[in-house]
């Protein structure tokens, strides 16, 4: 028997600057339903030493969405969620249709992998413009 409509989700990762000008934080924001989320977060930590890119927001905004997801899926399992971001990276290589090439977004995308796993996800890229995250950071 269906639990309800598909939860429509949405993420967005932003790193003011690059990684070597460090010219601000990265923030990160999700939206599951009517709850939304933003988050100042740190760099993250690598054998390089801390980095930061809008690639590594992306997905540290998709992990905290989706542990989101398995909390409120243990409350209130639904037939299907909808992931979508504006990030055409980070979505395709969720989805498979991108191979993750970039070592330091490797142990990103097995977390995010990982998380997705065993719940009934959909990733959807979408324009900027629609991405209800993406709104928070502006």
């Amino acid at each position: 028997m269906p639990r309800g409509p598909p939860l429509a989700c949405f993420f967005d990762g932003a790193c003011r600057g690059n990684q070597f000008a460090r010219k601000g934080p990265m923030w990160v924001a999700y939206v599951i339903g009517d709850e939304e989320h933003v988050h100042e977060i740190p760099d993250l930590p690598t054998d390089r030493g801390p980095q930061r890119s809008n690639n590594i927001a992306e997905y540290r905004a998709l992990i905290l969405l989706l542990r989101r997801l398995r909390e409120l899926a243990a409350a209130r399992p639904r037939d299907r969620y909808v992931v979508s971001g504006d990030s055409q990276l980070v979505v395709y290589q969720m989805a498979g249709r991108y191979r993750v090439r970039d070592a330091k977004l490797l142990p990103l995308h097995a977390e995010a992998k990982g998380l997705a796993r065993g719940l009934p996800v959909t990733f959807r890229w979408i324009p900027r413009e629609q991405n209800r995250a993406g709104h928070l950071l502006e």
